[in-house]
């Protein structure tokens, strides 16, 4: 076991290249550490320093790292070109995530929306945060109550808490968790509502989608301390 020290306050993020030879740390001390991991060295082999408040995503896709910051800015860094695109957004980024074709990055803001972003431009293609009626209440448990089960419209939340948002595998929809424990799906191209998956009953931080395309299962997290497997 290696203990990699190097940031001064509390670690966001962390992702691994295709091979697993390098990790990328995103702090709340607005920089990304770049680690080799098949040397002994103990100090970052390149810090990111770009951001002006804390980096809340980091994710690499191909030869590119891209990241999402508190200061309202999806970064794009060409690991290759040694090339920087900022795309700025507006609203503190919470999470930033790139579509299984490497042409668009999904991000998740502190005003209660998603976006669609081009990864190359930076040109907005969409935006969700439509309500959406509840199509699963108990996340397979069965502990659900009749009036959870009842349909009702959820309001997407995301103000206060960091919040992921997910691609599903074939890039077909978007989904984000939300502060009052719903996950909404939205589809990709039109941004309507496709439902609300409930059964959280605190803010839902963490959301993934099964990488096989023959799956539609979706895994959630949440701060009512339980991790919930879905097949919307």
């Amino acid at each position: 076991m290696r203990k990699l020290g190097g940031h001064t306050h509390r670690v966001n993020a962390v992702a691994l290249n295709a091979d697993a030879s390098v990790a990328f740390s995103a702090g709340y001390d607005t920089t990304v550490r770049c680690w080799d991991l098949r040397s002994h060295m103990r100090e970052p082999i390149q810090t990111l320093m770009q951001a002006a408040d804390s980096v809340s995503s980091v994710q690499v896709h191909a030869h590119k790292l891209v990241t999402g910051s508190v200061d309202g800015c999806v970064r794009v860094y060409d690991l290759r070109m040694g090339v920087l695109a900022t795309h700025t957004v507006g609203p503190p980024v919470s999470s930033a995530v790139v579509s299984r074709d490497g042409n668009c990055v999904l991000v998740c803001t502190l005003d209660d929306h998603a976006r669609l972003l081009d990864l190359a431009s930076g040109e907005l293609l969409a935006t969700y945060g439509a309500p959406g009626r509840s199509v699963i209440a108990d996340g397979g448990d069965g502990a659900a109550t009749a009036a959870q089960r009842a349909p009702a419209v959820w309001s997407f939340r995301c103000r206060s808490y960091k919040l992921e948002a997910a691609l599903a595998s074939d890039d077909a929809y978007a989904l984000a968790g939300s502060e009052d424990g719903g996950v909404h799906m939205w589809d990709l191209v039109s941004a309507e509502s496709l439902g609300v998956l409930t059964g959280h009953t605190a803010p839902v931080c963490s959301t993934v989608c099964h990488p096989d395309l023959a799956q539609c299962a979706v895994l959630t997290g949440s701060h009512d301390g339980t991790a919930r497997y879905w097949l919307p």
